[in-house]
């Protein structure tokens, strides 16, 4: 087999070479150092396993949008359009109201409600993280500074060296106990700024379902986003 087209990331903290099939393309995550001949040679001697998942169908993606209702926090939210005089959302119990401007032209219409529905995800994700975080930082023995939601393409979560903390806001989207294991994941970056065996220790003693975790993100996060 040729080898297919692939996008290579290098990083510091690897040790070995790592194959992932995203979106129906191959990324390679490889050691700083490491030659492109050495990679290669490894996705030939991967060749079986890259072209069975190369050409696994898609998974797809509901039109949430479209079906009119969104995942929340492991329960469905019921997505009711209404017309006002500005753009702006609003949650009345299992309903978001989305209100869209008299003024918006109709063919951008649908990027108003994603943006909108980003809009509310973003603001959630900082309350959920916001009210969670003390208990669970004061149980670990940690301080942070600051919870923001970010919109990131390729990780659920980061923490910086300030005790910043940002979360990602599609989270939403998942049920409660996979979010508390994203806050103790990112806590535990406060004392360990890797994934050495000291940081998933400490993450397994605060969070029990870590390894589901991580599974069920796996297998459910191509429905996690809007489209």
């Amino acid at each position: 087999m040729a080898v297919p087209a692939y996008q290579l990331r290098y990083s510091a903290r690897r040790r070995t070479l790592q194959l992932q099939i995203k979106a129906g393309q191959l990324w390679v995550a490889a050691p700083v150092g490491m030659s492109v001949r050495q990679i290669e040679a490894f996705i030939q001697q991967k060749s079986a396993w890259v072209e069975q998942h190369l050409s696994a169908p898609l998974p797809q993606v509901p039109d949430w949008l479209g079906l009119g209702e969104l995942p929340y926090l492991g329960r469905r939210l019921q997505l009711k359009v209404v017309t006002d005089v500005l753009n702006a959302w609003t949650l009345e119990g299992d309903t978001l109201w989305l209100q869209l401007s008299s003024r918006n032209k109709a063919v951008n219409q649908r990027r108003w409600m994603q943006q909108l529905v980003q809009q509310f995800y973003a603001s959630e994700t900082e309350f959920w993280f916001n009210a969670q975080a003390p208990g669970l930082a004061a149980a670990m023995g940690l301080r942070y500074q600051a919870i923001q939601s970010g919109d990131f393409k390729r990780k659920w979560g980061s923490c910086n060296s300030k005790g910043e903390l940002q979360f990602n806001w599609r989270l939403m989207m998942a049920p409660p106990w996979i979010c508390t294991y994203l806050l103790v994941h990112e806590l535990a970056h406060l004392q360990h700024m890797n994934h050495s065996p000291d940081f998933w220790q400490l993450v397994a003693a605060h969070n029990a379902d870590a390894k589901k975790a991580r599974l069920w993100l796996r297998q459910n996060q191509h429905w996690m986003q809007l489209t």
